[in-house]
């Protein structure tokens, strides 16, 4: 029988088609450039600043806050998640594309778990966007009361059968909404 976890906070961000296609092409693309990672724009930093407990950090000088999660439906696999400052006031979740060398995407994140998967030689968004959930992807990382932290997804609309006072409505914005941090309790 799984452990029943007190979850405390969800932080989230809703995954981009564009960024779901960098995470999933090869890692070198001609003339450079492309993000390999899954940004957190400014508009999200405060919030997730207060969520990893590194309330009143400058950004601009933030140090790589690493955290160890666990897969949010499996019990003992863990693998840390890097948080890192980038220009213009925002962060990065780094290293996020699943053939770059040094990957450290999440386990939770994995094709293995259900995750959204692109073929090896995609070279666009636009070739991307068919093995894009219809519906959306979002990633997630919610921390229990005693301070764990456990990564997960959703893909797809929300669940018909979900009520309004389930803590993982508000990750179904159906792309409204870029991300934030809910309180579970």
């Amino acid at each position: 029988m799984a452990q029943k976890l007190n979850v405390d906070r969800i932080w989230w961000r809703n995954v981009q088609p564009g960024e779901f296609y960098n995470i999933e092409r090869y890692h070198r693309i001609e003339g450079g450039g492309g993000s390999l990672y899954i940004e957190i724009p400014s508009s999200m930093v405060p919030a997730t600043l207060d969520f990893l407990d590194a309330t009143g950090t400058d950004v601009e000088a933030l140090p790589t806050i690493t955290i160890q999660a666990g897969v949010a439906d499996t019990s003992g696999v863990s693998a840390p998640i890097e948080f890192q400052r980038k220009a213009g006031g925002r962060m990065r979740i780094a290293r996020q594309n699943r053939q770059q060398p040094n990957s450290q995407r999440h386990p939770a994140w994995t094709a293995a778990r259900g995750f959204p998967l692109a073929p090896d030689g995609v070279r666009n968004k636009e070739e991307a966007l068919p093995y894009f959930p219809e519906g959306g992807l979002r990633i997630y990382i919610f921390k229990t009361v005693e301070g764990d932290y456990y990564a997960g997804f959703t893909k797809g609309l929300r669940p018909a059968n979900m009520k309004p006072n389930n803590p993982a409505w508000d990750l179904y914005t159906q792309g409204r909404t870029v991300g934030g941090v809910i309180d579970a309790d």
